[in-house]
């Protein structure tokens, strides 16, 4: 097991578990966009309640009882399970910093899309090679035992990833990356979370 401040020093990423906006004029244009597609009714309730059920957790930046453990030489780390977990806790918001998307973001393996509404295409990205937290860490499953989801407070989205079942203490976090993902990079032959 590591400290957060001992896998700052090996990934020379900042550990951060805010989520940032690269100029304060992304951050508005963000909040009016989302505004405006709630009012035209584009948001979902889970979107919302997420929004409203989870709101301590992402403003207190909270971190779950949780150890961050060096696997192998293929995987690095990973997040293990520090007590045993009920299904819907909350495990972590993405963070680093929300940024345009550019077309190397292919490459980078720390960027998440920014959603700002199911199904409405965004121009955004939340970029943690440089600085993230928690979620930064937890590793690829097909078969995992976390899911992601839109958290929307004061029309600011935030990637939540909680528990889509309970998980026993030592288990490995893990949520699925998508299609997106795996479409510029070769997908492993075995499930990383079962390694």
């Amino acid at each position: 097991m590591i400290s957060i401040k001992d896998w700052e020093k090996i990934t020379l990423a900042k550990f951060s578990n805010a989520l940032e906006f690269q100029k304060p004029s992304i951050r508005e244009k963000v909040r009016k966009k989302i505004e405006k597609l709630y009012k035209k009714g584009e948001l979902t309730r889970q979107q919302l309640w997420f929004g409203a059920y989870f709101k301590k957790e992402i403003e207190s930046l909270f971190i779950p009882d949780i150890e961050i453990r060096y696997i192998n030489e293929t995987l690095g780390y990973g997040v293990f399970a520090a007590r045993d977990f009920a299904k819907m806790e909350f495990i972590a918001q993405y963070s680093g910093i929300v940024r345009k998307s550019r077309r190397s973001d292919r490459t980078n393996a720390y960027c998440f899309e920014y959603t700002l509404a199911n199904g409405i295409k965004t121009p955004y990205t939340v970029d943690a090679q440089d600085q993230g937290g928690i979620g930064r860490l937890i590793n690829h499953s097909e078969v995992p035992n976390l899911q992601s989801s839109l958290a929307t407070i004061d029309f600011i989205n935030y990637i939540v990833l909680i528990t889509s079942k309970p998980i026993k203490n030592g288990e490995q976090l893990c949520y699925d990356y998508g299609p997106d993902y795996w479409s510029h990079r070769e997908k492993p032959l075995t499930d990383l979370c079962r390694i």
